[in-house]
């Protein structure tokens, strides 16, 4: 496994992408995610943002950067919000890799307008996820197509995770998803806290919950800042197991990343 194959391994972005890694859904299409800054990951480097983590775990997150720092970047799409809300949606307790890549692919194939995927999602496969598509995606456009977590989250099956996930992939790195990787994986970080609660974040903004001081998300945010979703994202990884044989000889470095950036 390469930097780039690590970058979009987790990324939302890797549902618009072919098995080369060509767009082959939404804006630019045809173009390589190796030559695009965003869908690289290349726009995003973390030793910008080592100050923004709180000065009790500094240390322990600067040793990760220090190792994939210079090969682990966060992709995203620009143009393409639509389609990562698609796909930020149907990830819900399934395989991401088995199942909503395959069946982002069977709906984009047929259509990359939200009012037709609305409509067709539920002949793709009995899955619930596919058959509450269609009323998510129809309140998402109702709602103006939400950037903030607490409007999205007022839609219909949509969580914190999904919501998270949905805002990390389009750009906002203090979003970081909480799954079960990230709390197994969280304590080598020295974070360490539950999941959010659904009802909770419908309630409550992070500062006002009650749960706040036991909410993993909270706590990530608060004390990482904007590496808030790359540290999860690296989390999800390691728990993973996938990059125990990675090559991190053309890292950013390469392609002309700085630490000084």
């Amino acid at each position: 496994m390469n930097c780039l194959d690590a970058t979009l391994y987790p990324s939302l972005v890797l549902a618009l992408l072919d098995k080369n890694y060509v767009k082959k859904y939404g804006s630019k299409k045809g173009t390589s995610a190796a030559s695009d800054i965003y869908m690289s990951g290349r726009w995003y480097s973390p030793w910008r943002y080592i100050n923004d983590v709180d000065s009790t775990i500094r240390d322990a997150i600067h040793n990760y950067v220090e190792k994939y720092g210079d090969c682990l970047g966060i992709s995203i799409s620009p143009g393409d919000e639509d389609l990562i809300f698609v796909v930020a949606f149907l990830t819900q307790n399934t395989n991401y890799h088995v199942n909503v890549l395959r069946w982002a692919d069977e709906i984009f194939a047929k259509s990359e307008d939200l009012s037709v995927i609305a409509e067709i999602a539920p002949a793709i496969g009995r899955s619930y996820q596919l058959q509450r598509l269609p009323h998510a995606v129809r309140a998402f456009i109702e709602l103006g197509k939400p950037r903030e977590r607490r409007d999205l989250i007022k839609i219909t099956s949509v969580g914190p995770k999904v919501a998270d996930l949905y805002l990390l992939f389009t750009g906002d790195t203090t979003s970081p998803p909480v799954d079960k990787h990230f709390v197994r994986m969280a304590p080598i970080f020295k974070l360490k806290g539950r999941p959010p609660m659904s009802t909770y974040c419908r309630k409550y903004s992070c500062d006002a919950c009650p749960h706040a001081g036991n909410c993993l998300r909270n706590l990530a945010a608060s004390k990482l800042g904007r590496l808030a979703g790359w540290v999860q994202t690296l989390a999800y990884l390691l728990d993973k197991g996938v990059l125990k044989n990675l090559n991190t000889s053309r890292g950013f470095h390469s392609m002309g990343w700085r630490k000084s950036l």
